[in-house]
This record gives C-alpha cells, sequence and structure tokens, in this order.
C-alpha cells in the first residue's frame, strides 16, 4: 500500500527471529483458571527490524509477522482455548480460539465480496466487545488499514474522522451510533458500506448491512483476501485532539509486534493472563492490552459490561494484568475508602492501621530504610487478616501487573494503592509510540518517576527538556500530513514526544509538562501547569484543575467539584445536593482554598494559584471538555469560560 506523506527513517535491516517455547502457565492455575500451553516469546537479539517469531512445535518454520498469525497459531495449537468471555442474558459466555479465528476469516472474507482490498480504510465505532475484536482483525487480516473511532463521537467528530481517512466502510454496534453516522453519511463520498453489529437492519437501505450477512457472504466464498505483512500499515489511530483537530497516526504491523515482542518479558507476563476490557478500544493503549496483547500470548479478554460496571466485573475476571486510567484509580480507592468506612468498628480500626502501616513501610523504604521487626510482623498479620480480603473482594487478588497510564497521576494514590498490597506502576508513553515509552516495574518501582525506557526503546531529552523516543514502535507519521509527519520524527530516526522532562543518573523519567501546555507570564515566568493541576486534584472533592495565567500577572485556577464526593459531603454537613449551589458555597470555598493552600506551600512564588473559580458543574466528555481519555482540553475550557478566566484577573490579587 501506498500511504500518504509518511516515511520510516528508521534502516532497513534484516529480519529478526525469535526463539519460543510452549509452557504452561502455574499462576492461571493457582487462581482457578486452567491456562492453554502458550508461546513465551525468548528475546534472541537486540537488533530492530521486521518481527519474525517462531514455535517450538507446530509449523516452526512459519514466522509470526502480524497479529493475524498470532491467532491462526492460537486457533491450530489450542481451537477449544477461552479466547473472549462476555456477558449475555446475565451470564458469561465463552468464545474459543477456534470460533475467534473463523470469525475472523468469515469477516475478512466478506469484506473481500464486498471490495474492500488491501490498503483501504475501514472505521468502527462501537463500544468494547468480541464484535469490536472481530471487526477489527477482520479487516486486518485482509491488509486493510482499521480506523477506531470513540463511541462517544458526536455526528460532527466521526465524520471528521472518516472522511479525512477516506474510509471505504464502517462497523457500528448500535442503531444509536448508525444514527450519528446516519446524519453525516452525506459528508462522505467513499462511504460505501455500514455494517451493524446488533441485529435488524432497515431493509430498503443498501448501505447498511448487518454482521452475520457479512459473515455469511463471506462463507460463500470467492478469491482469498490478501494477507498483511510486517511492512503492511495496520491502523490509523486519530489522537483525541486536546488543542485542536484530531492528527491519524499510521501504525504499521511491524510497530505493533515490536510492542508485543519487546515489552511483556519486562513486566515478566507470558501466557495465560487474564485482562478486563473496559477502556476505549479506539486507545491504543486498551487496544495494546485487552486485544493484541492477549492474542500474541494465548491469554484471556474479558469484557465489561461498561465503564459503570467495572467494579462488579473485576471480581468476576480477576484480572491478572490490570490497566486503568488515573480517574479509574481515583474512584477505586473512593470505592474502597466508603466501603471501609461501613465496616464494624474492630475491622476497620484493623484495616486503617493495616494502611497506615503499609504507607509508614514504603516510605522507610524509599529512604532506604527497613521497618522494626514487630512493625513487619504486625503488617503480615493484618495483610491475612484485611489486606487478602480487600484485594479478594475489589477482584485484584490476581493481578501480578497494575498499570496507570495515558495521563499523570498523584504519587500518593499510587503509595496508597502499594499500602494495601497493590504494587501500582506508572506506564508512560504516547499513540505515536503505540503505547509505551518507558515504565515503572512492579519489583522496581521508582513512585514519583515514569520509570526507565523498556526493552527496544531508546530514550533521551533535548537541550530543551523535551523527550525523545526511538525504536520499532515508533509510527510512521501522520496519514495526509506531511508537515506534522517531519516535526514528530527527524532525520535520525527520533519521535518528539512534545513532552517536557529530565533524566535521573540511572535512567529514571520524570514527565514535568507538555511544550504546548507551558505558561509564560507576565513577569516571563515559564510554568507548567501539569503538576500543579494533579496535587489540586488529589483533594476528594475535587475532580478537575485547570490552571491558567499565559501573558498574565500572576497564576489562576478553574476548578470543578467531584459530583460523587460533594453528594457523600453535602450529606455530612446537612447542605442540598445541587451541584451549582454547592460550587457557590462559602464551606465548600473555604475547602478548596485549604487545598490550593497546600498546593502553593510545595511551588515557589511565581508557581502559586492566588485565584480560583469554581465552576458550577464538572467538565465531561459529553460537553466536549474532556476528551475520551478524560484529558482537558484546555483550549475548548478556554472559550467557554474566556469571562470567568477574566474575572480572575479584574482586580489586584
Amino acid at each position: 500500500m501506498e500511504t500518504d506523506h509518511v516515511r520510516d527513517s528508521r534502516p532497513a535491516l534484516g529480519p529478526k527471529v525469535l526463539a519460543g517455547k510452549l509452557t504452561t502457565d502455574s499462576r492461571s492455575r493457582k487462581a482457578g483458571h486452567a491456562g492453554p500451553a502458550t508461546l513465551v516469546v525468548v528475546l534472541a537479539s537486540a537488533q530492530r527490524g521486521d518481527v519474525a517469531i517462531e514455535t517450538s512445535s507446530a509449523h516452526p518454520d512459519s514466522p509470526l509477522q502480524t497479529v493475524i498469525d498470532c491467532l491462526d497459531r492460537n486457533a491450530r495449537l489450542h481451537p477449544d482455548g477461552t479466547a473472549m468471555r462476555h456477558r449475555a442474558h446475565s451470564e458469561w459466555q465463552t468464545i474459543t480460539w477456534a470460533e475467534y479465528a473463523r470469525a475472523v476469516h468469515e469477516v475478512s472474507a466478506g469484506l473481500t465480496r464486498y471490495g474492500i482490498g488491501p490498503g483501504e480504510h475501514v472505521g468502527i465505532l462501537s463500544g468494547n466487545c468480541p464484535d469490536w475484536h472481530i471487526a477489527d482483525l477482520g479487516a486486518l487480516a485482509g491488509g486493510r488499514v482499521t480506523v477506531p473511532l470513540y463511541a462517544t463521537s458526536s455526528p460532527a467528530q466521526i465524520g471528521y474522522v472518516l472522511d479525512h481517512a477516506e474510509a471505504r466502510l464502517c462497523f457500528v454496534d448500535t442503531h444509536e451510533q448508525l444514527g450519528k453516522l446516519l446524519e453525516v453519511r452525506d459528508r462522505l463520498p467513499k462511504l460505501d458500506r455500514i455494517v451493524l453489529f446488533d441485529g435488524t437492519r432497515r431493509l430498503d437501505d443498501f448501505l447498511i448491512t448487518s454482521m452475520d450477512e457479512l459473515r455469511s457472504a463471506g462463507i460463500a466464498g470467492g478469491a482469498p483476501p490478501t494477507a498483511p505483512t510486517s511492512h503492511s500499515i495496520a491502523t490509523l489511530v486519530y489522537t483525541s485532539g486536546t488543542t485542536g483537530p484530531p492528527k491519524g497516526v499510521v501504525i504499521s504491523h511491524s510497530n505493533v509486534m515490536a510492542v508485543l515482542r519487546d515489552v511483556p518479558p519486562a513486566f515478566a507476563i507470558t501466557g495465560g493472563e487474564r485482562l478486563l476490557s473496559f477502556l476505549p478500544l479506539s486507545h491504543i493503549a486498551e487496544r495494546m492490552m485487552s486485544e493484541f496483547l492477549p492474542i500474541a500470548l494465548g491469554g484471556e479478554t474479558w469484557f465489561a459490561r461498561s465503564l459503570s460496571t467495572v467494579v462488579e466485573d473485576l471480581p468476576a475476571c480477576r484480572p491478572t494484568v490490570f490497566l486503568a486510567v488515573p480517574r479509574v484509580w481515583e474512584k477505586l480507592q473512593e470505592g474502597i475508602q466508603n466501603r471501609v468506612s461501613s465496616l464494624p468498628g474492630p475491622l476497620r480500626l484493623a484495616t486503617l492501621r493495616y494502611t497506615a502501616l503499609g504507607l509508614r513501610h514504603l516510605d522507610r523504604a524509599e529512604r532506604g530504610e527497613v521497618a522494626a521487626l514487630h512493625e513487619r510482623v504486625e503488617h503480615r498479620a493484618l495483610d491475612a487478616l484485611v489486606g487478602r480480603r480487600l484485594r479478594r473482594e475489589l477482584g485484584l487478588d490476581a493481578a501480578h501487573v497494575l498499570v496507570t497510564a495515558a495521563a499523570p497521576i498523584h504519587p500518593d494514590l499510587i503509595r496508597w494503592f502499594h499500602a494495601l498490597g497493590l504494587p501500582l506502576a506508572e506506564l508512560y508513553g504516547q499513540t505515536e509510540d503505540c503505547g509505551p515509552t518507558t515504565s515503572n516495574r512492579p519489583q522496581d518501582n521508582r513512585i514519583g518517576t515514569v520509570g526507565t525506557a523498556l526493552p527496544g526503546i531508546e530514550v533521551r531529552v533535548a537541550d530543551d527538556g523535551e523527550i525523545l523516543v526511538r525504536g520499532g514502535n515508533v509510527c510512521l507519521g501522520y496519514h495526509k500530513d506531511p508537515e506534522a509527519t517531519t516535526a514528530l520524527i527527524d532525520g535520525d530516526g527520533w519521535m518528539h514526544s512534545g513532552d517536557l522532562g529530565h533524566l535521573d543518573g540511572d535512567g529514571y523519567l520524570t514527565v514535568t509538562g507538555r511544550k504546548k501546555d507551558l505558561i509564560i507570564t507576565a513577569a516571563g515566568k515559564n510554568v507548567s501547569p501539569q503538576n500543579i493541576e494533579v496535587q489540586l486534584r488529589s483533594h476528594p472533592l475535587i475532580s478537575q484543575a485547570l490552571v491558567v495565567g499565559e501573558g498574565r500577572r500572576y497564576l489562576g485556577a478553574l476548578v470543578t467539584l467531584d459530583p460523587e464526593s460533594m453528594a457523600g459531603w453535602a450529606k455530612e454537613h446537612a447542605k442540598l445536593p445541587d451541584e451549582e449551589a454547592l460550587a457557590s458555597d462559602p464551606d465548600v470555598v473555604t475547602q478548596v482554598q485549604a487545598a490550593v493552600d497546600a498546593v502553593n506551600e510545595q511551588h515557589s512564588h511565581a508557581e502559586r494559584v492566588r485565584r480560583f473559580r469554581i465552576l458550577p458543574h464538572d467538565l465531561t466528555v459529553a460537553s466536549g471538555e474532556l476528551t475520551p481519555t478524560m484529558k482537558v482540553k484546555r483550549s475548548e475550557v478556554y472559550r467557554k469560560y474566556e469571562n470567568v478566566i477574566d474575572d480572575l484577573y479584574a482586580e489586584p490579587a
């Protein structure tokens, strides 16, 4: 396929062959889920280049260059093994590897029958479900390029992405999503077909067909689809666009396989892992983690019913690897704290003592000290009494890898989970490098940093503080945007992340902010707002915080209240649980002022927030103020609350 305005600046190297062996994951057996024998990748070379993974049993000379190759291997070696689980009619239903592969190849053949050939673009507008994976892999199996869209997208956003990508076909999961797509169909001259997952369609509209009809067309036969190679483009992943229109990141099969080859061994991730899929699959981190990783290593993907049911679905799945964004970890913390507060007195006190001891031990460990023997004995006893129970009830008792990613997180939140025996590790990366750049590891976690470079990835910091990345995971560029591609990847293959940071003597990276988010005050001081905002958001009553002050005499902040926390606070203080009224309540303002004062104590004079305003409503994805990954769209918030910001500077501080 010829791709518009993208280039691979890395030198052409010979194929890389990785030896492998078959093993059975003992962790899966101990957790009560028998895992099949699965491929464990053993690194044989540090050379960059094409990916070729081979097994020690069936077809040893057949290299696995794409996730489709891995899927077919699983179907061949473990046809009855569990690939996916999802809820249907109040029960968990199982899809085997054989069923999975058959569905994928039926979809692929059906797309060929519909005239969607190699290199053509196929959209996916759906929530997380087995059909999402089947549609994605069915398109990839024929050398096509998938274009995932966020299920929360508006019709205008859907129209922009599909038009920019020139998509020929789009999968949708529900009639609600179909309605959004039909609203903009006149703006999509390239769109020839819509495939609907959920049941019936309008018989008089030849643009629309069902998933069953597509698969039936594939069963009917015809010319076999053209399989992709490692050099083929796999997907266009559109960035969430915090400051402007989203850009289509061009990711190849080689990029995907580089991550799947190099990163799992760093976390001791092998076969038989269980993962719960609940974050948007249109985000590269979730797609790599809950779609591609289980295929590469023969694990299981469980689908949460929705984001709101994650707390209920976690104990059923009991994932061994769990990825979530900071906002989810914050909500999990709130849920645990609420649960603890309702425990009987002695058990509540024991839990609080257990958490306090865990934090004390962690604090000493960070200083290179060891806790006293009697405290270690007490902590072990309390862990057996309350710690294991908490982890089991939460559904994370089997997890050996816990990751937070996609946005900054407060170090104290990571420490709190560590105190409960849940060693949360922060991972840093971006869509442009297929997800991962650096990470802390469970066995070597330097809280407050985002860890060290992952295997196969180089990281350095430029003279101006920008973080640069190089490796087989770095994308090919931006779709139809040569200028942005040139700015992204320089002549030596270094990707310019746009993030600022510094490396310590041991190679641990600390991210300090975004170059484009830097605030330059009227006094000429450069201030990165990110850390200030993360610290403000750590207060239980604060949901979002946005620091402002470009060209102004001092910094200000826009703050929103957390609806759930405020409901409990209002009940406790005999206030009406009205979000808008509470935003101006003097007692609430006092609470927020105390949070601002505490954060200011940790910063220099120029970095202190002098004034703030509490907005009457929380920021939401639906309002366009947050991206689907819960990042604040600064330009949109600045525009919407321009008068409020001006009011912060109406009088001398």
